[in-house]
């Protein structure tokens, strides 16, 4: 069932961010099973785009925002060929009327730094300022600024922590999607004979729509940060020492930690720095695999699971919710000895 709805994500996410963010024709042949899950998954995010909208709330109009367009570029027919999605005019409208009203609601302008995209670049730099100037020791804000790369690891310098209220944000969007269920023809389409579960489906495009559109950008970062940069401009190393380990030591992201974390070996000056750092890289990466492995023995990919600890306000950053799963299991946090990550 989790592997379904996700499709019905994928569908519509990836879509939507590829074509905003690269403006490039794409294309993509569906079976008529998954078209059939795509109809109804779009006919629904059109209505809750339209419900959210009437609401007039800065965050419920960016989100709506992004389900018009999602719904909009997903695949037309089986065999369609490719096309370029113009600019949608009540979308924009309503993410101009989001920016508006953001003000300094950190989660609001989260969403409309992920989602303005292309001919929106102006309101992300503005919503990137106002989540700054609300969350001014936040590295994360200051990643989605434009800055040259030595401005951004200069301003980076004042930085103290990584936040980017992953679950904070995917739970108000769960909230708000619940409020506006599928219909049962929808449903049925959507679950395509198996369980449909409101929570899960919820839980998983907000997942969906967070990790396509919020999800910072590192690559720029590190490239500028790595050995060849380095040896262009050592003045570098300090602040990129500095960044590096804040994503290791002050971010609750698994892939934010696993990047601070390759930063930080490729600026470690001694092998014993080095494999202290290997240390914990094996650690994280013990605790990603059976924690993909303990959800793919649950029923559903472990949805249910993943649902009740959502739900739960304790658990506020990613690395929580894996020790959890893996707490719940009987799984020890630390690699047994001699496990040796797969690939490395």
């Amino acid at each position: 069932m989790i592997r379904r709805l996700l499709l019905c994500a994928l569908l519509v996410v990836p879509s939507f961010a590829h074509a905003q963010h690269d403006n490039v024709e794409w294309g993509y042949e569906a079976s008529a099973q998954e078209q059939a899950r795509a109809d109804a998954y779009r006919s629904h995010a059109l209505r809750v785009a339209d419900g959210l909208a009437d609401t007039g709330g800065s965050r419920e109009l960016v989100l709506a925002a992004i389900q018009r367009r999602s719904a909009l570029t997903m695949i037309r027919d089986g065999d369609a060929p490719s096309f370029r999605v113009p600019p949608d005019a009540e979308a924009g409208a309503w993410m101009r009327a989001a920016a508006a009203r953001a003000g300094d609601d950190v989660i609001a302008n989260q969403l409309l730094v992920g989602a303005a995209r292309g001919e929106d670049s102006a309101i992300r730099r503005d919503a990137a300022r106002r989540w700054q100037a609300a969350e001014p020791d936040n590295l994360m804000p200051l990643l989605y600024l434009d800055l040259p790369t030595d401005e951004l690891l200069v301003q980076a310098r004042r930085s103290i922590h990584v936040e980017t209220h992953m679950y904070d944000g995917v739970r108000w969007m769960v909230s708000a999607l619940l409020r506006h269920p599928p219909t049962p023809m929808e449903r049925a389409a959507i679950a395509d004979g198996g369980p449909y579960v409101a929570e899960e489906a919820a839980a998983i495009s907000a997942m969906g729509i967070w990790l396509a559109f919020v999800g910072p950008n590192l690559l720029p970062l590190r490239q500028a940060c790595g050995d060849a940069e380095l040896r262009v401009v050592p003045a570098r190393a300090a602040d990129c020492r500095h960044v590096a380990t804040l994503l290791a030591d002050r971010s609750g992201s698994a892939m934010e930690q696993g990047i601070g974390l390759l930063m930080l070996r490729e600026l470690a000056g001694s092998q014993a720095e080095r494999e202290a750092i290997d240390v914990r890289r094996k650690r994280r990466d013990w605790q990603m695999q059976r924690w993909g492995a303990l959800a793919a023995q649950q029923p559903r990919d472990g949805a249910e699971q993943f649902v009740r600890l959502l739900a739960d306000p304790a658990i506020r950053t990613e690395q929580q919710l894996v020790e959890r799963v893996l707490q719940e299991a009987g799984v020890s946090l630390e690699p047994p000895a001699g496990w040796t990550p797969p690939g490395r």
